[in-house]
């Protein structure tokens, strides 16, 4: 084997080992919920989350959906739950450019059932 395919295969194999820890930091724990306004336009800031790892509110989140796996948005009772602030969702807080600069939560996965004390920010629910 050459110096340089061998020099490559070790790139290669230490970027796998790297991947696990590199999508651990890219995101956090969130408890989303709707707060009870209601919107006739995207973006919205129709929901809260509960940082698990800090425990700050971000309030007037909108969210993403999109990247988490066609298997958790597909579950019927999904969006009450969601909305419900009933999952702890694995993602990150993302500002994007635009006229409405709204915080988004950008869902990626669903980690668990949330506890009662981690939906203490949802009101009346």
């Amino acid at each position: 084997m050459s110096r340089h395919r061998f020099a490559l295969l070790t790139i290669v194999a230490c970027s796998i080992a790297a991947l696990p820890s590199l999508a651990a930091a890219e995101g956090s724990s969130y408890v989303y919920c709707s707060n009870g306004i209601v919107c006739v336009k995207a973006p919205c800031p129709s929901g809260d989350a509960l940082d698990l790892t800090t425990g700050t509110v971000i309030k007037g989140v909108a969210i993403d959906t999109t990247r988490l796996p066609l298997l958790d948005r597909a579950a019927v009772d999904f969006p009450d739950k969601l909305h419900a602030g009933k999952i702890v969702v694995r993602g990150s807080i993302q500002h994007r450019d635009g006229e409405h600069s709204l915080p988004w939560l950008v869902a990626t996965g669903v980690e668990r059932a949330a506890k009662q004390s981690e939906r203490k920010h949802c009101s009346a629910r």
